[in-house]
């Protein structure tokens, strides 16, 4: 079992990594675009990030036991507070599923129950979402009986999603503490220091982030309950395994391969144990009744507080639930459906299909006959190809998707940058810490099974080989693998101590530099060749003052009359020539309705007034009305009206809108449907200035190049230093 784990873990990990050199969007780059190119500033960076982590380690050797304290009390202030900035000065706003769950919770305020029609019945779908939406509703009903104003709910939820972020890296360091010694479990804090997936989720509230103390916290307890002094104390640990387990499980059902990688790790070491020596069932039996005989009360707590949490949830959902979620409910077997075919992401067509169908029993029939004939099409061959696709939609892409996730936020210079349309050498840094991470885990496995030693850190592999299984089986999204973000920086930051540890790895060690400068000279090379396209190439750009693109809530339906009126109002204090809107054209481009749009400011000059033809409109394509610059001075609010001139049965369009009267998802305006204002209700809108331009100007190209080789210069130069020969 052991040797077979490792096998599996490594032969994953490598395929992910060395796809992973290629699996990143580089079209930034335009013609450099390339494979090769691709590669080499993956290669270079692995030297350098590799490099970097060798001096760090080693520096950390150097230090006492107080030294260490001080590193890891530092590690975690810039870690809570790169996430607190994150969240301030970007201020990303929920979207998509965390939105839904966080505006019913919301909602839940005024009907204390959760809705089967909400958002064309999303809940009455996703029955495993109703944990994570009672407990904030739970959350905020605290905090709106405490006088805390709505306008604050949703940064005050995402201050709860960096506590659990943070606590999540704490227990990985204390996991690391226990199995490696402090040391290691500084460097992995070090590691999660220098890692950008620490920061870039600072603002995004979901049951993929909120689990993962759930998840850490059962490993560490599984150490910890061995060592308590006492009876109580491992009752205590016991029953908080049995809270945390059945929590993380109820917030998202990977919780629970941490409770496997547990159950099953205990299991060999009880065959283990017994195959020492003597009769192997006798031992057997002889290990077991020692183990009972010291853990019983423990064991005894676990399994009632898991059952009664169980007890808990069935009861709150009954509470709260009020229709036949039962049968409402898609059953497990429709994302095993759903996944079975291209690289295993959602599938629109495939959740229409298993919501046609009324009962459980119906659903569950209809989604074995579907997923048994893509199993059958696809032939042993095609599912192998098919667990390759997941594997890369998965875990291949480095930025797990956080730039879509924060694409809606306060537009600023920095956000740009860090998370924006000019975050590309953010990518970069992203992704090569993802392929470093996948090629250390999966060596790393490979040599221990080579050496059959092992792993201290086997219940961490093991636990993480789950949830690449899982995933396999499940459906696949980069947004998935969130949950094992710090299991495998655990894993990273303890193959790059091992490997500088190694005695072997002196030599390597010793003459690193060479590399570093030979991947120094490379970078040096394509920054030189980058400045054409990143400099001098012209892009279209969109620097947007609002973007408020999310719609939900009661559709108003197609404008059937003069008197219904779309009017927004908008705050902005930057430059704009576009105003975009959304909006739903079933005729195509032979509607022959009409609409007239005027643009006002709050001092009554008017900056556009035209008429647009309905048939202009394209399904999923936003509507741009192009405008001569508008250049406020100072933040000015600006009045958009949409004016039904000529609409006549189907000739018309719906106008998408967040009108569910629970978030304010753009709180600088407001929108207003037949001279009626709608609460918290804005148009699917965005406003924001065109322009032709190139990816950096000179200016901030020169800045970043020389930046970055002032930082591979120092890493070099580190490690000629730190491990010259005289040294060593």
């Amino acid at each position: 079992m052991y040797t077979l784990t490792l096998l599996l873990l490594a032969v994953f990990c490598l395929f992910i990594g060395v796809c992973g050199f290629v699996r990143w969007d580089a079209s930034w780059l335009r013609d450099m675009n390339t494979p090769s190119v691709q590669i080499l500033i993956i290669l270079a960076g692995i030297l350098f990030l590799c490099a970097a982590l060798f001096v760090i380690f080693r520096l950390l050797q150097r230090l006492g036991a107080k030294g260490l304290k001080r590193t890891a009390v530092i590690c975690m202030l810039i870690l809570t507070a790169g996430q607190l900035i994150l969240l301030f000065l970007v201020q990303p706003m929920l979207r998509y599923d965390s939105l839904k769950t966080f505006d019913m919770a919301v909602e839940m305020l005024k009907t204390h129950a959760v809705s089967e029609t909400y958002e064309t019945g999303y809940f009455a779908r996703y029955t495993n979402n109703y944990p994570i939406v009672l407990l904030t509703y739970w959350f905020l009903l605290v905090l709106s009986k405490c006088g805390v104003p709505q306008s604050l709910f949703m940064p005050a939820v995402q201050l709860v999603n960096i506590a659990c972020i943070t606590g999540s890296i704490w227990l990985g360091y204390l996991l690391v503490k226990e199995l490696r010694g402090r040391l290691k479990a500084v460097f992995y804090l070090v590691v999660c220091a220098l890692c950008p997936l620490s920061y870039v989720w600072a603002g995004f509230f979901y049951t993929t982030t909120c689990s993962i103390p759930c998840l850490m916290g059962i490993l560490y307890l599984y150490l910890r309950i061995p060592k308590a002094a006492s009876v109580w104390k491992r009752s205590l640990l016991g029953a908080l395994a049995g809270l945390l387990l059945i929590l993380g499980y109820k917030l998202r059902a990977t919780t629970m391969i941490a409770g496997i990688a547990v159950g099953i790790l205990i299991l060999m070491k009880l065959f283990g144990l017994a195959a020492e020596k003597g009769n192997r069932l006798a031992r057997l039996r002889s290990v077991l009744t020692a183990v009972l005989k010291k853990y019983a009360s423990s064991m005894a707590v676990f399994l009632l507080t898991a059952l009664l949490s169980l007890t808990f949830w069935h009861t709150m959902t009954e509470r709260y639930v009020p229709f036949d979620y039962k049968n409402t409910g898609f059953p497990m077997i429709h994302w095993v459906m759903m996944s079975a075919r291209w690289d295993g992401s959602f599938d629109q067509s495939d959740e229409i299909y298993t919501f046609s169908f009324k009962t459980k029993e119906e659903k569950i029939e209809a989604d074995k006959k579907v997923l048994l004939e893509r199993i059958r099409d696809a032939g042993p061959s095609g599912l192998v190809v098919l667990a390759g696709r997941k594997l890369l939609n998965t875990w291949a892409d480095g930025t797990d998707n956080f730039r879509a996730e924060n694409s809606y936020c306060t537009y600023s210079r920095p956000y740009e940058y860090l998370l924006g349309s000019k975050c590309g050498f953010m990518v970069i840094y992203a992704q090569i810490f993802r392929v470093l991470q996948m090629l250390a885990i999966g060596f790393l496995a490979l040599l221990a099974v080579k050496r059959r030693e092992y792993s201290p850190l086997f219940l961490i592999q093991l636990t993480l080989l789950g949830g690449i299984a899982f995933h396999i089986v499940w459906e696949a999204n980069p947004l998935y693998s969130i949950c094992f973000t710090f299991l495998g920086l655990i894993l990273l930051s303890d193959g790059i101590a091992s490997l500088a540890e190694e005695e072997k790895a002196s030599i390597f060690l010793q003459k690193g530099w060479i590399g570093c400068a030979g991947a120094f000279a490379v970078m040096l090379v394509l920054l030189f060749f980058g400045k054409k396209e990143l400099v001098e190439t012209p892009i279209e750009e969109q620097h947007y003052c609002v973007n408020q693109y999310q719609y939900a809530g009661e559709a108003a339906g197609f404008v059937s009359d003069a008197s219904q009126i779309y009017t927004q109002t908008f705050t902005v204090d930057k430059p704009f020539n576009r105003i975009a809107i959304q909006a739903i054209n079933t005729v195509g481009p032979y509607n022959q309705s009409a609409f007239m749009v005027k643009l006002t400011d709050e001092y009554g000059n008017v900056f556009y007034d035209e008429k647009f033809l309905s048939g202009m409109v394209v399904k999923n394509t936003p509507y741009a009305f192009v405008l001569d610059t508008i250049v406020p001075e100072g933040p000015t609010r600006y009045t958009l009206e949409i004016a039904p001139g000529y609409v006549k049965n189907e000739d018309s369009l719906e106008f998408l809108a967040y009108n569910t009267g629970n978030c304010d998802m753009y709180p600088g305006g407001a929108l207003t449907i037949g001279g009626e204002e709608q609460p918290n209700g804005d148009l699917a809108f965005s406003v924001y200035e065109y322009e032709v331009t190139t990816y950096f100007n000179i200016k901030v190209y020169l800045m970043l190049c020389a930046g970055i080789l002032l930082l591979l210069g120092g890493i070099t130069a580190g490690m000629r230093r730190l491990f010259d020969k005289k040294m060593y």
